[in-house]
């Protein structure tokens, strides 16, 4: 009998997700070809290890120096071995305890996805802000629409990744319109096409929506010839294409679909090819039960009874730990693959962004900065 009035009970207490069926591809994806397991990311060598928290998304200036975005709202340059403060959110001058947790992330601010413009300028995004522009010479923070305004009089809720052609057009991801970045599992749980991809000119300063009904709208990254677009629709595991120019401009279809795990940010590389961070893994044995949301996908009662009971801090345990960053060409073929079997040394991937002699690892709950020596790696490729 008690087990009948709790079960009514839980059924009786709302939810706070409203889901969508959704069923991936199958069969899901196996560790074949290029896909093959490797320990290339063991390679990497974590740096400010400790000193970090959650380095997510790189950008480069012409003097080499890398900058990152932290989960206390900073933005952090890298140069000779030594890690420095850019920029600190305003709102965090002040003591506030505990920055970059779940109640003071909105306050402290997350910068996301960021790319050194044409003007020699630092763009970002901020999850909670809005897109922000940054004087390195002088270190002056300006606000260039913040997400109060947003854009085609839509507020932004996720901005998420960044990236800019060489004419100065910022094109960027508001991955929800419900839900914050600190909530983002309930935007995987739900299953919502409620994501854009929207466009910044830097000289004219206009704003406007691109395409809108992407799944969790993630990396975006211009291809060599900046031709086209690739989005991450990372709740759904594909990688979407827009089309700049030519016949096809201002449409977009499926360039690759069925990805071994949930694609998050996307970096072009001297390849001419992207690599692409998976935020976590979805491979034949990556669970003795399967991957979760192949599972759960169709079943939205499911998805809610999960959401009603299970607090944030549990969802990692239905990660598996394999770290993996995947590499395809602008044809969307698989060229190659990078990954930590067992997460021995990088724990996830959010993106993996190429320099000269280096590629960096980050990942938003990182407590460090992978750096991976192309060196180490350059006979495998």
């Amino acid at each position: 009998m008690s087990f009948v009035i709790l079960a009514l009970a839980l059924y009786m207490y709302p939810s706070p997700i409203d889901p969508k069926p959704f069923r991936f591809p199958s069969p899901i994806p196996k560790l074949t070809g290029p896909l093959e397991v490797n320990q290339l990311l063991q390679r990497t060598k974590r740096a400010f290890e400790g000193s970090i928290v959650g380095p997510e998304s790189f950008a480069i200036d012409g003097n080499g120096t890398v900058y990152t975005g932290t989960a206390d709202g900073k933005v952090v340059a890298i140069r000779n071995g030594q890690l420095t403060l850019v920029v600190l959110s305003v709102h965090t001058k002040n003591k506030v305890p505990l920055l970059g947790s779940y109640d003071y992330e909105p306050l402290c601010g997350r910068p996301k996805g960021m790319k050194v413009g044409p003007d020699g300028h630092l763009y970002l995004v901020d999850s909670y802000k809005g897109l922000f522009r940054i004087n390195l010479q002088n270190k002056a923070l300006e606000t260039l629409i913040p997400s109060n305004i947003g854009v085609n009089n839509v507020p932004f809720k996720f901005l998420n990744g960044l990236d800019i052609s060489s004419q100065g057009i910022v094109y960027f991801t508001d991955s929800s319109l419900t839900w914050d970045r600190r909530n983002f599992r309930y935007e995987v749980l739900e299953t919502h096409n409620e994501g854009r991809l929207l466009q910044y000119n830097i000289s004219s300063g206009q704003s406007k929506c691109l395409l809108s009904d992407l799944y969790l709208a993630n990396g975006v990254a211009l291809a060599p010839e900046e031709h086209m677009l690739l989005i991450s629709e990372m709740s759904v595991s594909r990688i979407r294409r827009y089309f700049l120019t030519g016949e096809k401009a201002g449409t977009s279809d499926v360039l690759i679909d069925n990805l071994p795990g949930y694609p998050d940010n996307i970096k072009l590389n001297s390849r001419g090819n992207f690599y692409i961070g998976m935020g976590s893994v979805r491979f034949q044995g990556s669970s003795p039960i399967g991957p979760f949301l192949d599972l759960v996908g169709p079943y939205p009662i499911l998805k809610r009874a999960i959401a009603k009971i299970t607090p944030f801090v549990f969802y990692n345990l239905f990660l598996p730990k394999h770290a993996l960053v995947i590499e395809i060409n602008t044809s969307g073929d698989l060229v190659g693959s990078m990954h930590d079997p067992c997460a021995k040394v990088i724990g996830a991937v959010s993106e993996a962004f190429e320099t000269n002699d280096t590629i960096y690892i980050g990942h938003f709950q990182s407590t460090y900065v992978g750096v991976l020596e192309k060196s180490s790696i350059s006979n495998t490729f």
